[in-house]
């Protein structure tokens, strides 16, 4: 008998069990893959820009902060996104 995915949370569907009984995690599917790779390439973006921007002028302090705060703005948004 086969059972439906609906009711079976994330972390249930991505576990399966070896003879003995005992859990195993299966590998990330390409979905979570990518995810995590468009989170790199956002803190990297965030890193090269934040840093580009304190070069030019380090003395913009209130503007930094605001620039910083926009990518964690940025990364809450796709978070909720992909949920």
């Amino acid at each position: 008998m086969k059972t439906s995915n609906k009711n079976q949370t994330a972390s249930q569907q991505n576990q399966k069990r070896f003879a003995t009984g005992q859990l195993r995690f299966t590998q990330p599917t390409q979905r979570h893959k990518s995810i995590a790779k468009s989170r790199k390439w956002l803190k990297f973006t965030e890193f090269v820009v934040v840093g580009f921007a304190t070069w030019l002028n380090p003395s913009a302090g209130l503007l930094i902060f605001l620039l910083k705060l926009c990518f964690q703005i940025l990364q809450m948004l796709q978070d909720d996104r992909k949920l």
